[in-house]
């Protein structure tokens, strides 16, 4: 087996040639998404799956929108000028922060205003807010390259002594991505190299989904080279890439190492492994691909196209291929997870698998995930439950994370914000962003009984 990371210039070259759309008939076997379980080391309140009761909390504030657009400053403040942020390509304006028939919406405009190539709109409220639980209904921007944020943050000041903290509910990528952060902005420290750094620990969640992908070919195919694409937004996390004779009957189990009597083309000795760029930290590298481990991973480089070949110095009649994506935990609840097995975990938004068939490159399957769930067309609730010891992070009224709370204990704001991401880092910003909007049904404020 030979490994072979190619630098970025070679990446331009091979997407370049990208590609005939003449594509191969497959059909994949659908898996079931994980259920998400009970585990008996949580407390109830901290039992993924563990739905919110509403009937142990008073609304104490809310907005609903239903009101004229002239209205909104009396809840709300809005950013009027450049956002001076390394990765934020928009301005952001009241303007672009529109009430109407119900909802508020902050709109994306492809305009040069304040220095910056795009406008969009974010607020934050008057008022300042204590421990309970925080709601928003909303839908994404429906677009790559957005930010679409829920968040907490003391816009109006911490009180002398608290800690300078801020708490993504969800940071939202297009098409179903969610962040939940929690940033502690006051200790900080310096590393070698002279770069600042804070504690945070940034997560991407993708709730719905599915870590594994059998693909089976009603025909087989002929090839030397197969190679899987992805635009996904952040780095790819690809556990195990499996290559099957047309001779194989069935699928084996994805989650499962794979029975030595079966062969993997993929890990086969005559195979060259290539790669655009990868972390190659350790316990992350290329050939982790292929070893039959579930607990390791190659992960891609985190901005950009993506893509990793395997290349076999004969031709082999291919019948099926199966991949798994994704992360698994490492300590279980200790880490704030609480699924057994985190299959929901950084998974692909989208892939593309293709072979060469000594021409050109063709199309085997491609997978997108927003043909599963596009929340620039849903409504989903995003919530947030927050007291002196733990925050815990709702989906649909359904929780799926807590974290310790070590550092927020003062009052803060509410913010919405939209912002137009650069460096591909949640997609490429093209023209598709011109009019797109975040859309906010509602937000509410709850204390516990």
């Amino acid at each position: 087996m030979k490994i072979i990371n190619s630098s970025i210039a070679t990446c331009v070259a091979v997407t370049g040639v990208l590609m005939s759309c003449n594509s191969v008939t497959f059909v994949e076997e659908a898996a079931a998404k994980s259920d998400i379980a009970n585990t008996s080391m949580a407390p109830a309140s901290q039992v993924a799956g563990t739905q919110l009761n509403l009937d142990d909390w008073n609304l104490l504030w809310n907005d609903e929108f239903d009101y004229a657009n002239e209205q909104l400053e009396e809840n709300w403040i809005s950013q009027n000028g450049p956002t001076e942020h390394v990765l934020v390509a928009s301005s952001r304006w009241r303007e672009n922060a529109v009430v109407e028939n119900g909802e508020l919406k902050l709109i994306t405009k492809k305009e040069t205003r304040a220095g910056q190539d795009w406008t969009s709109g974010n607020v934050w409220t008057k008022q300042n807010f204590g421990y309970g639980y925080f709601e928003a209904r909303y839908k994404y921007a429906a677009a790559p390259a957005t930010n679409n944020s829920f968040w907490l943050w003391p816009k109006h000041g911490s009180p002398e002594g608290e800690k300078q903290c801020e708490v993504d509910i969800n940071e939202g990528h297009f098409p179903n991505v969610i962040n939940s952060n929690v940033h502690n902005w006051t200790d900080k420290w310096t590393l070698a190299n002279g770069k600042q750094k804070h504690y945070n620990n940034q997560i991407a969640h993708t709730l719905i989904g599915q870590p594994e992908h059998n693909i089976v070919l009603d025909k087989p195919i002929s090839t030397n080279k197969i190679r899987l694409t992805s635009k996904n937004p952040k780095a790819v996390h690809l556990r195990e890439f499996r290559v099957f004779s047309a001779e194989l009957e069935g699928f084996p189990d994805a989650l499962s190492a794979l029975d030595p009597s079966i062969v993997n083309y993929a890990a086969a000795e005559d195979v060259t492994i290539t790669d655009n760029g990868n972390n190659n930290a350790e316990g992350s590298k290329t050939e982790f691909s292929v070893d039959n481990n579930l607990d390791s991973r190659w992960i891609s480089r985190s901005t950009g196209k993506k893509w990793i070949q395997y290349e076999w110095a004969d031709k082999k009649e291919i019948g099926g291929i199966q991949l798994v994506n994704g992360l698994l935990a490492q300590d279980g609840i200790n880490n704030g997870w609480l699924e057994p097995e985190l299959a929901s975990r950084n998974l692909m938004t989208d892939f593309t698998i293709e072979y060469f068939d000594g021409q050109e490159w063709q199309i085997i399957h491609d997978y997108q995930s927003a043909e599963i769930a596009n929340f620039g067309e849903q409504y989903h609730t995003y919530g947030l439950a927050w007291d002196e010891d733990y925050f815990r992070f709702y989906f649909d009224g359904e929780l799926y994370y807590t974290v310790r709370n070590d550092v927020c204990f003062s009052e803060t704001t509410i913010l919405f914000s939209l912002a137009i991401l650069k460096g591909n880092y949640s997609g490429e910003i093209t023209d598709a962003l011109d009019g797109t909007a975040m859309t906010i049904d509602y937000v509410r404020y709850y204390q516990a009984k």
